[in-house]
């Protein structure tokens, strides 16, 4: 089972411990594709940039 579905809005959650500060933290965008290879990670294409970004779905928050 996995935490978001394709369509789903996410947020880029912060990473506090990321030196310099984690500069795409609250980026948005629409998850367009969930991997069953690896397990857990989504794509998403981000509103900001229009980029495809991969992420663990740990890292992501649905709005």
């Amino acid at each position: 089972m996995t935490k978001f579905n394709v369509g789903d809005r996410v947020r880029i959650l912060d990473r506090p411990d990321w030196p310099g500060g984690y500069k795409i933290a609250n980026w948005e965008g629409q998850i367009t594709e969930v991997k069953e290879d690896p397990l857990g990670y989504v794509i998403m294409r981000a509103d900001k940039t229009g980029y495809y970004m991969a992420f663990p779905e740990t890292e992501l928050e649905r709005i």
